[in-house]
């Protein structure tokens, strides 16, 4: 398995589009168990499609759009004539407000349980992403304007859907609400010794009722999400330093690189040392 580094082919936009036809004298694996950063979506213009993820086979047909989360392991494959059109991006890149950026880390966590595959048969959906295939192709002036505009439309039908989790959602619990400012600290100080003592008399709460309050409003421990927000960031540093595992484990916080190295295996499914890997064989 690999990393996918995807490429942006449009500009002023982190957005990949592309086209595919598999013909008979093309049918099989169209590409390998891979993953990437990126959420996914094929538009099946006729015949049949494949996805494989878990063990697990998902097939797609003519006006389905099949949606992979970021994160998925997933190899795709054509065993009839098929065409199909390939939309990549983070969506980060285009819903990023301050208030995503405070509770970003608690939407991804929650999205670990999200579905991870889903094929879809929504003519909204359908139509926006279709949209942003056309104006790709046809580069006509400030397309990349209306391909932003589309994209925009696509993670709505996602959000309204319930297959993603918008702020929104999070924000109508009104314990998420009262921890906020917890979650702005850790994000600004995860590579700190932080204790349950002192994010417990940032809010003048007592330590198990704001464990309770705590694991209610994120799904997580405070530990738990605290190691997960680490390790976010230790990807990130995988992904763009040559800094040793070692020296990442200490810059993002914890003590012992094997419990480092535990932690990361348990969200990532794969050691450091094996993810940045297949990072540097694949770039």
């Amino acid at each position: 398995m690999y990393n996918e580094q995807v490429k942006s082919n449009v500009p002023n936009l982190s957005v990949l589009v592309s086209t595919r036809r598999d013909t008979a004298s093309k049918l099989g694996y169209v590409c390998q168990m891979h993953y990437h950063n990126e959420l996914e979506f094929l538009i099946i213009r006729d015949g049949e499609f494949v996805i494989v993820s878990n063990e697990r086979e998902y097939v797609a047909k003519k006006g389905e759009v099949v949606f992979i989360n970021s994160g998925v392991p997933h190899r795709t494959r054509a065993d009839v004539p098929a065409k199909t059109d390939l939309i990549q991006f983070r969506e980060s890149d285009f819903i990023n407000s301050e208030l995503t950026k405070i509770i970003k880390y608690s939407r991804r966590f929650n999205g670990l349980t999200d579905p991870q595959i889903s094929i879809l048969k929504n003519d909204v959906l359908f139509n926006a992403l279709c949209e942003i295939v056309e104006e790709a192709a046809a580069k006509k002036p400030a397309y990349d304007i209306f391909v932003k505009s589309a994209i925009h439309k696509a993670l709505g039908c996602l959000y309204r859907l319930g297959i993603l989790k918008g702020a929104d959602d999070l924000l109508s619990s009104r314990e998420i609400q009262k921890i906020i400012p917890v979650l702005s600290h850790i994000n600004m100080h995860y590579y700190e010794d932080i204790t349950l003592k002192e994010v417990s008399a940032m809010l003048n709460f007592d330590e198990s009722y704001f464990c309770r309050l705590f694991k209610n409003a994120t799904g997580a421990t405070f530990t738990e999400y605290l190691n997960f927000v680490r390790i976010c960031k230790a990807e990130k540093m995988l992904n763009k330093t040559r800094d040793s595992i070692l020296e990442i484990s200490e810059a993002v916080g914890f003590s012992s690189v094997s419990y480092f190295n535990r932690i990361f295996k348990k969200y990532r499914h794969i050691s450091p040392r094996a993810y940045r890997g297949m990072l540097y064989d694949n770039i």
